[in-house]
């Protein structure tokens, strides 16, 4: 004699165990991806204080630079820097304040101009700021 089987709705528990794996995959991929934007995330924050803290130190060294010369620019104050400060957030940053004369050598030439670079670098990121200054 034959058994009748009666229809039955669901899910089998093989249709289940892949449906589960799927979305495993999923929420794995999903994780990765979390993660990979909060890290860089976390490198364009330090990247913009970093960039900050250059533009700040170009500007503070262009009016040091300018004030220092009043007469103009000259041989004398051309010069490069290098100084490592602790940085709160971000570690022990370098910075390399660059001053010079780029008009001065040519006669009756602009000889109050002065072009001031600061690059500041943190563990292999490297942000430069240039400006002319008189």
């Amino acid at each position: 004699m034959m058994i009748a089987r009666r229809l039955e709705h669901g899910f089998t528990a093989v249709e289940l165990l892949i449906t589960l794996f799927i979305a495993s995959i999923f929420l794995f991929a999903g994780y990765q991806l979390f993660t990979q934007v909060m890290r860089d995330g976390a490198g364009a924050d330090k990247d913009a204080e970093l960039s900050s803290l250059a533009y700040e130190r170009m500007r503070k060294s262009a009016l040091d630079a300018s004030a220092a010369s009043p007469a103009g620019c000259a041989a004398t104050s051309e010069g490069t820097t290098t100084t490592t400060e602790p940085v709160a957030g971000i570690g022990n940053v370098t910075f390399i304040v660059t001053i010079d004369c780029p008009y001065s050598t040519t006669p009756g030439s602009l000889t109050d101009v002065f072009l001031v670079k600061v690059e500041a670098s943190h563990n292999g990121r490297k942000v430069e700021h240039a400006t002319f200054s008189n």
